[in-house]
């Protein structure tokens, strides 16, 4: 169906497009035949095939990250320090509860049991029943927590970390809660994404690097600051507002591939 492009500036565009869906995207979703797009204080839902806007309602203010289950959204609200359950169609809140200080990024683990959350200046990933949004866990980390992953049954954890000058450190949590300092690079955290190699892709200030499942390093690209990494068949998408880009990063051979420049991309998706 085509590539939708969340530009912060330049507003939402969809496949084929001749004008902004809507303004000031943060965040996109997709959410069976929907599109749903966060902006900074409400949520426009879209048609994936025709692009038609379907419903706009209220969304908890500075909602940057959201991931889906059938018939139900799950809101993280940086400025209300919240992780939500909406309806996807109407906005109608089913939960809601606290998700650590100015909460950064949110993951779905892959048996859809279980919500991790980036808990930013809290120094903490929360970890949440993706029913009831009961707190399970909370693992203290260095820094501030920006980007969180599953990868399998372990978790993966981007912070910034402030020691003179700041630096990403990239962390493993097991299962057990044991938390192992994997790679710290200067400057500032990005995103993560992993691969289902059991690689992972790393987001950082300057670059985006892709990782053995061990934590070697296996390729580099260089980039400004990637906001947000999705998974798009053979590649990953990789939305970098810094360098106002959304590229096409292939996974085993060949260089980045630029779909979109100018403005702020902040996110972006290719619904099939």
């Amino acid at each position: 169906m085509g590539l939708w492009i969340a530009d912060e500036e330049r507003g939402l565009w969809g496949p084929g497009a001749e004008e902004p869906l809507c303004a000031a995207p943060l965040g996109l979703c997709a959410c069976g035949s929907a599109m749903v797009c966060a902006c900074m204080r409400e949520a426009h839902v879209f048609a994936l095939d025709t692009g038609r806007e379907l419903a706009a309602y209220p969304l908890p203010p500075c909602t940057r990250r959201m991931c889906a289950l059938p018939g139900a959204l799950y809101c993280l609200s940086g400025d209300g320090d919240s992780l939500s359950l909406l309806c996807p169609m109407t906005g109608q809140l089913r939960l809601c509860v606290r998700a650590g200080c100015d909460p950064r990024d949110l993951a779905l683990s892959p048996d859809c049991r279980l919500l991790a959350a980036a808990g930013g200046a809290a120094g903490k990933l929360l970890l949440f029943d993706s029913v009831t949004l009961q707190p399970l866990r909370d693992i203290s980390l260095p820094g501030v927590v920006d980007a969180v992953c599953f990868r399998g049954a372990e978790l993966l954890a981007l912070c910034a970390i402030e020691n003179g000058d700041i630096s990403a450190g990239l962390y493993q949590i097991s299962v057990r809660g044991v938390v192992t300092e994997i790679l710290r690079l200067p400057g500032l955290p990005g995103a993560l994404l992993p691969l289902p190699g059991g690689e992972l892709l790393v987001g950082v200030l300057g670059a985006l690097l892709i990782l053995r499942p061990d934590g070697r390093l296996l390729r580099r690209f260089p980039c400004g600051l990637p906001a947000r990494l999705r998974l798009c068949r053979q590649c990953a998408l990789c939305a970098d507002p810094l360098d106002g880009r959304l590229l096409r990063v292939p996974l085993r051979d060949g260089r980045p591939q630029a779909l979109y420049t100018g403005g702020s991309p902040v996110d972006g998706m290719e619904v099939e």
